[in-house]
């Protein structure tokens, strides 16, 4: 008796380790029509309903920004871009003024961003041929303790090919040397974008390169005296107390050159998790037009991953 219960245990053992390294997903099953109910009127809720099952379900409402078809697109023609700006917002704290100068260019190749004693000598080129290729743009901080300053950059002769670049040269000595906060907004009018297009400054790559033989080329995020990324949107040049360095702090913040044809991937909205049941969704269609609307359908567990998209055509019309 024992030893079948022995022999039991491990046929039970077995089948449960091959069902184990055999693990199916199913496909998912979730069907979306519309509510026969429906009158299609913009103002009033169109009602979708739902049969099968899925863990998750994106919506994608055909509008602009929620467009499935679209949901992997980065750029558009540059003839769409009918402006481009860039609003920065300085602030400073302590030191003297004058440690912070910045510069636009349409002309700049890049940096190489793995080889930091190629990219000091770019650099030193740069400042050697008096900045040429860039034009300086007039922010100038002033005196005080502390100040903050916004300035909006016209970037339409830059469109094609644009690189910022900003040059942290903080004075050393008897005083501080100045911290900065830069926040930076790049602020597109785009044809067929009602709502047009921003990128905070950091999403345009900036690459830090400082110029001290005291620091590591590329030395950023780090304590004394170094070039902070606060998060998407706050860039912070780090200071340091009077006589804390024997020398005088020396960082560039150059962004990699790029067209300004850049637009953000459209995007569903989540309408259903693991944790909600659903049998219907409504929503509301502000403005008449022909839409076609996405449901993405996923399953994705333990055992696997399996998606269903399914597309409706709807035309909305003006209420009489």
């Amino acid at each position: 008796m024992r030893m079948k219960t022995r022999f039991f245990l491990l046929t039970a053992a077995v089948l449960l380790a091959v069902a184990c390294s055999h693990k199916i997903a199913e496909p998912v099953s979730c069907t979306v029509t519309l509510d026969p109910s429906n009158t299609y009127f913009a103002g009033e809720p169109v009602r979708f309903l739902m049969k099968g099952h899925a863990d998750n379900i994106l919506f994608y409402s055909g509008e602009s920004g929620s467009c499935y078809v679209y949901k992997d697109r980065h750029s558009v023609p540059m003839d769409w871009v009918k402006s481009a700006a860039l609003s920065v917002e300085y602030s400073h704290e302590w030191g003297v003024k004058g440690g912070l100068d910045v510069y636009v260019s349409n002309s700049f190749n890049g940096l190489d961003g793995r080889n930091g004693a190629a990219d000091r000598v770019t650099i030193q080129q740069m400042i050697d041929s008096g900045m040429q290729g860039w034009t300086r743009i007039g922010y100038d901080d002033n005196a005080s303790s502390k100040g903050s300053a916004t300035q909006t950059i016209d970037l339409s002769a830059y469109k094609d090919h644009f690189s910022l670049a900003i040059h942290w040269h903080p004075a050393a000595g008897a005083t501080a040397q100045r911290t900065y906060k830069i926040k930076g907004e790049l602020i597109l009018d785009i044809e067929g974008f009602p709502a047009g297009e921003s990128f905070h400054l950091t999403d345009l790559e900036p690459l830090v390169v400082t110029m001290n033989e005291q620091l590591a080329p590329y030395y950023k995020n780090g304590g004394t005296g170094s070039v902070n990324f606060d998060g998407e949107e706050e860039i912070t040049c780090r200071g340091v107390a009077a006589d804390e360095l024997s020398y005088a702090l020396d960082a560039w913040i150059i962004t990699t050159p790029s067209a300004l044809n850049k637009v953000h991937g459209d995007k569903g909205f989540a309408i259903k998790n693991l944790q909600n049941y659903m049998s219907g969704y409504e929503y509301i269609y502000s403005a008449p037009g022909n839409y076609t609307v996405t449901f993405v359908c996923i399953d994705h567990n333990a055992y696997g991953f399996s998606q269903s998209e399914q597309s409706i055509d709807l035309s909305i019309i003006e209420k009489w």
